[in-house]
C-alpha cells in the first residue's frame, strides 16, 4: 500500500474510533481495515495502537504520528482543490454538517438546484443537531446557530434567525392568546430537547432587564416534532424563525408576543476552516446558499 494510503486509513482509525466505523466510512471490512494498519505498524517498526477487546488507544508513537498525518492529508486536499480549482468548475465531495431541521427545511429544497447547476459536486450531509466535531468529521462547511470558539474557522452570516412564540389559530381560539410573557403559565407549551436538555426557561425583553417565565411543557422534541406538535393544536412553541416562516405566511401558525422576545442577535452561520485556499467548491456552495437564503426565508 502507498504510504499515504496507509496515513488515510490511520487517520481514519483515530478520528472515528474503531475499526468498524472507519471501515464503514472507506467502503472496507474492519478486518481489511485491520491488516492494512497491522501493514503500516510493521513498516514503521512501531506499535500505532493498544487494542483490547473493547478498547482502542494511541500508543505513544501513534499519537505524535497522528497529528503529522492529519497535517500532509490536509494538505494534499488543499493541493488537489487548487487543481481542480484552476478548470473554473467545481468538484468533488463537500461535507456538510447541520441540524436535522435545517437540512429538510432549507438545505434539500435548495440542493435542488445546486445539484443541477454543479453536477460535479457531490454532497455528504452529517447530522449536527447533538454537536459535531467539525476537524475529525472533516466538515467543509457547517450551517450553525452561533459563532464557533475555535480560532481555526471562518463564520460567515447568512441571516438573522430570532425566536418565534407561536401556536395554530385553532389553539389560540380556544385557549386565548397571552397578552403578556407571565399568561404563558396558564397554557399547554412546547419545548425544544437537545443536547439532553429541555429548554422550558423563554427569555423575554423587559425594558432594562431580561424577564424568564418556565413554562409548563407538556411536549418536548427536536424542532421538528415541536412544529408538528404545534401544528396539531397542541400548544404554544418557541421555534428558529427558519423553521415556522412558511407556516406563518401560510397562516397556519400565529406568532404571538413578537414584541417582547430577547434574541441576542441569533443568525444562521456558515462555518467554514480558516484556510488559505477556500476551496471553489465551499466558495460557489456559500455564496448560492446565501442567495437562496436571503430570498426565501422572509424578514420576520
Amino acid at each position: 500500500m502507498h504510504p499515504i494510503s496507509e496515513m488515510a486509513v490511520f487517520t481514519e482509525v483515530v478520528q472515528s474510533g474503531s475499526f468498524i466505523e472507519a471501515g464503514r466510512r472507506l467502503g472496507l471490512t474492519s478486518s481489511g481495515v485491520s491488516k492494512k494498519i497491522s501493514r503500516f505498524e510493521d513498516r514503521l517498526g512501531v506499535r500505532l495502537f493498544n487494542r483490547t477487546t473493547r478498547t482502542l488507544s494511541l500508543t505513544e508513537a501513534g499519537n505524535a504520528l497522528f497529528e503529522r498525518c492529519e497535517n500532509i492529508l490536509a494538505a494534499i486536499e488543499e493541493a488537489e482543490d487548487t487543481a481542480r480549482d484552476l478548470s473554473s468548475v467545481p468538484k468533488g465531495v463537500l461535507r456538510i454538517a447541520a441540524s436535522d431541521a435545517l437540512s429538510l427545511q432549507v438545505l434539500v429544497p435548495f440542493l435542488t438546484n445546486f445539484s443541477q447547476d454543479y453536477p460535479e459536486v457531490s454532497v455528504l450531509l452529517l447530522q449536527a443537531d447533538g454537536g459535531i466535531n467539525l476537524l475529525n468529521e472533516r466538515v467543509d462547511v457547517a450551517l450553525l446557530f452561533d459563532r464557533p470558539v475555535e480560532t481555526s474557522f471562518i463564520a460567515r452570516k447568512l441571516i438573522d434567525d430570532p425566536w418565534i412564540i407561536c401556536a395554530s389559530p385553532e389553539y389560540l381560539e380556544q385557549h386565548g392568546t397571552p397578552a403578556v410573557p407571565s399568561d404563558l403559565h396558564n397554557h399547554r407549551c412546547l419545548t425544544i430537547h437537545a443536547k439532553g436538555q429541555t429548554n422550558d426557561q423563554w427569555i423575554f425583553d423587559a425594558g432594562d432587564e431580561a424577564e424568564t417565565i418556565r413554562v409548563n411543557s407538556t411536549f418536548s422534541g427536536i424542532g421538528l416534532t415541536v412544529k408538528a406538535a404545534a401544528l396539531h393544536n397542541m400548544g404554544i412553541a418557541r421555534l428558529a424563525h427558519f423553521l415556522v416562516s412558511s407556516e406563518i405566511a401560510a397562516g397556519k401558525l400565529k406568532p404571538i408576543l413578537a414584541n417582547r422576545i430577547k434574541n441576542d442577535d441569533r443568525a444562521i452561520y456558515a462555518v467554514y476552516p480558516n484556510r488559505q485556499h477556500l476551496p471553489f467548491k465551499t466558495r460557489v456552495f456559500v455564496d448560492a446558499l446565501n442567495q437562496y437564503i436571503n430570498s426565501t426565508l422572509a424578514a420576520p
